[in-house]
């Protein structure tokens, strides 16, 4: 009876061992296998506060407004630090002095903690219509920090409501054996021109030799808030409507196409329009 008692505890233990290292294991996905970072949702709305109001940008705000406000803030705190901390997407109000997320650096798994980062440039690039953001990252995983290259980030303002800045990727250092690549995105749905805040969803994906990542809502919180502002820093350029080339013959006559005959000469009678092609930007 003890014989089959002790038979029957190891196999439970077994079991059970098998359970949790099968659990742990599916915590954090195969570096093997191609990693692809979780985009942030996009929010319903973009809330922009100046001068002590709030209210959404799509109600009283350009893109160049929201283009050139956004500059200001980074560019008024460029070589300062911007602190980040894990908030309230709706109160906008910190419960923690950091952001963090679970990677497993080889077999290790631990603790990613970012309490600020640093802008080591800000430009502005008006053929892209972005601004490019240089930031250094103070971070941290089991109390030790890797070894990590700038992030370049491309801030760019889709649509009043949609305000999205992500960086090209890079490598960061946490294991002795090789490098890992880190992507990271932030979805702005807030920002305070007055006391220099911006509230965001974020996301941040690692593979590699460390693998894992996570999402939440960072408050970024600037030294330096975003006025005065200038409005004549970014113009978009404004698309020319163009119109279709017409047919030809060898003697410049507009020739005739599927039994239509095509003539530039002719002005429109009241009620007809020309049709152009819908510009790209």
């Amino acid at each position: 009876m003890s014989k089959a008692s002790d038979l029957l505890k190891k196999t439970l233990l077994t079991v059970t061992i098998a359970g949790v290292t099968s659990s742990c294991g599916s915590f954090y996905s195969s570096p093997f296998e191609q990693t692809t970072i979780i985009t942030p949702k996009s929010p319903s709305s973009v809330v922009i506060c100046r001068s002590s109001q709030c209210a959404p940008a799509r109600t009283n705000m350009t893109r160049e407004f929201m283009y050139n406000s956004l500059y200001n803030l980074f560019d008024n705190n460029l070589d300062s630090r911007v602190m980040l901390c894990e908030a309230d997407p709706v109160t906008h109000s910190c419960f923690e002095n950091y952001i963090q997320f679970q990677i497993k650096a080889g077999i290790t798994p631990a603790t990613v903690v970012i309490d600020f980062a640093k802008i080591l440039d800000v430009r502005l690039n008006k053929v892209d219509q972005t601004i490019n953001i240089a930031l250094d990252y103070n971070m941290h995983y089991n109390g030790v920090r890797p070894n990590c290259k700038a992030s370049n980030n491309a801030l760019f303002v889709k649509t009043p409501d949609y305000v999205l800045m992500e960086d090209t990727g890079y490598r960061c250092k946490f294991t002795t054996v090789s490098t890992s690549m880190l992507s990271t995105v932030f979805a702005l749905d807030y920002i305070n021109m007055d006391y220099g805040e911006i509230g965001a969803s974020y996301s941040f994906g690692v593979s590699g030799a460390a693998y894992g990542g996570g999402t939440g809502y960072v408050m970024m919180r600037f030294q330096k808030n975003a006025l005065p502002s200038n409005p004549k820093k970014f113009v978009l350029p404004k698309a020319e409507p163009t119109e279709p080339a017409m047919p030809v013959n060898q003697n410049g006559n507009v020739r005739e196409e599927y039994g239509v005959k095509n003539n530039t000469g002719k002005k429109l009678s009241p009620g007809q329009y020309k049709v152009s092609p819908i510009p790209l930007k």
